[in-house]
């Protein structure tokens, strides 16, 4: 019995930390470190809103003086003579540039943000590297393939029950960039796709570029095989930038390409079906270690009823062990083959979060890697 609970144990730790396959290594952030970014954020917000207040206040002073001025002007060039023959109007226009314009200078480039900068450079350290941005991005694309999610659910913000803005289309284009530097082109393809539907539904208040994400839309669709569609995406790139050389020289290759080799270039798509299609007892026997703990965590597989005995629950006491005699282990067999228990009730939520609690600050992130390829 002790030796199927450490297989147990054993199992669900490698499942944990298998990594989508072919990636060599990964490097994630501590969890626990991320809940600290969580305050560190609101206060290097409310820094931000400190230099934005500060900012509305300066330009409010260059409005007030640039209202002043309209409204002088509104009588003055109807005919300036008779606006400037009385001494008040006259004291006032001479106000505005001795006391107005020359000192405007002062308004305009009023530095507000040294505070902001400080702050900023001061939690420098804390802040994640560009590892962490790729370990971040690849969480999302083990999510996206294991449950067989579509980019658009993931950046609707509708993903699970916690609460989560949707994403921009700068946010989704970074994500698309970090795959395409990995030359991982098929998520690079769907994710610069979806860049492509949320510049369409946020108009021209993104910052992102529509010929950066043609230019790597069609080279992702090009490394898939997909000569038509990188052609299509190339002839849209030359629609918005009909002046860039190479965009010209790309259509002309493909086409070539294209009309010279056609079988060379077959669609490779590799798309994925529906979540669960195709899935069978027999064909669930082929899968690797990987596809069956990506199937088990889209649903629990139907098992035969004659397997149904020998799901039970019992408690466990290691042979008498003095201290599990007062407080057995209760096991409840969860799957059949291989055996696989659940093991309730070993901590309670206080312990587990004192352990956390203590193991916070010696946590650091980790290499992960395919024990199938170590």
């Amino acid at each position: 019995m002790a030796s199927w609970l450490f297989a147990c144990l054993l199992t669900l730790v490698t499942v944990v930390v298998l990594p989508v396959p072919g990636v060599r290594a990964e490097v994630f952030t501590a969890l626990v470190h991320m809940e600290g970014l969580v305050s560190l954020e609101k206060e290097l917000l409310g820094g931000l809103e400190s230099y934005l207040e500060l900012e509305r206040q300066r330009l409010g002073r260059v409005e007030q003086f640039a209202d002043r001025v309209r409204l002088a002007l509104t009588s003055a060039s109807q005919d300036p003579s008779t606006h400037l023959s009385d001494p008040v109007n006259a004291y006032q226009l001479v106000n505005r540039f001795t006391n107005g314009w020359a000192t405007l200078h002062d308004h305009v480039y009023e530095d507000n943000a040294q505070g902001l900068m400080a702050n900023i450079s001061y939690y420098n350290f804390r802040f994640p590297d560009t590892e962490d941005f790729t370990g971040a991005v690849t969480a999302i694309l083990r999510l996206q393939d294991t449950y067989r999610l579509s980019p658009s659910l993931i950046t609707s913000g509708k993903l699970g029950t916690t609460t989560t803005l949707p994403m921009t289309s700068e946010e989704s284009f970074q994500l698309a960039m970090d795959v395409y530097d990995s030359k991982d082109y098929r998520y690079a393809r769907d994710w610069m796709k979806e860049t492509l539907r949320l510049l369409d539904e946020e108009g021209h208040s993104s910052t992102v570029d529509l010929s950066d994400v043609y230019d790597h839309l069609s080279f992702a669709e090009y490394k898939l095989g997909n000569l038509k569609r990188a052609a299509h995406y190339t002839r849209l790139m030359l629609q918005n930038d009909p002046t860039h050389a190479r965009a010209q020289r790309n259509v002309a290759y493909f086409e070539e390409l294209i009309r010279t080799e056609p079988e060379k270039y077959i669609n490779q798509d590799d798309e994925r079906g529906e979540e669960g299609e195709g899935e069978t007892a027999e064909s669930r026997e082929s899968m690797t270690q990987y596809e069956r703990y990506q199937s088990l965590c889209r649903g629990p597989w139907p098992l035969p009823k004659e397997y149904d005995s020998e799901l039970t629950c019992f408690y466990y006491d290691n042979h008498r062990t003095p201290s599990l005699v007062i407080r057995p282990v209760k096991v409840e067999v969860v799957f059949h083959k291989p055996r696989i228990f659940m093991l309730r009730g070993i901590l309670s939520e206080r312990e587990m979060d004192r352990l956390k609690e203590l193991a916070g600050p010696i946590v650091r992130p980790v290499d992960v890697y395919n024990t199938s390829e170590v």
